[in-house]
């Protein structure tokens, strides 16, 4: 199934463009469609998975505008023409 993804920040960076779609297997979850990016784009996956494989909880993840912490986290299923969006948190400014 094709699934379209969303790039921001420093992940957008790691893979060159912001938006693009791919192919994914039928039953992909939200962490098995970021890996086979990752595959595609080396520099992502320490950017987006802990040592563990996990997701980083410091990069926001969402499907079809909804954070899949609300969810199932990356055990979410993907349907076809979903849209994966991932960005890093943004912290700072000043007291």
């Amino acid at each position: 199934m094709r699934v379209q993804f969303e790039f921001y920040g420093t992940l957008r960076d790691a893979v060159g463009e912001r938006q693009f779609a791919r192919e994914v297997p039928d039953d992909a979850t939200v962490t098995a469609a970021l890996r086979a990016v990752a595959t595609d784009h080396e520099s992502l996956a320490p950017l987006v998975f802990d040592g563990e494989g996990r997701l980083r909880p410091h990069v926001n993840v969402l499907v079809n505008g909804e954070s899949v912490r609300a969810r199932a986290g990356g055990a979410t299923p993907l349907a076809a023409d979903d849209t994966v969006g991932a960005a890093p948190a943004v912290a700072g400014g000043c007291a």
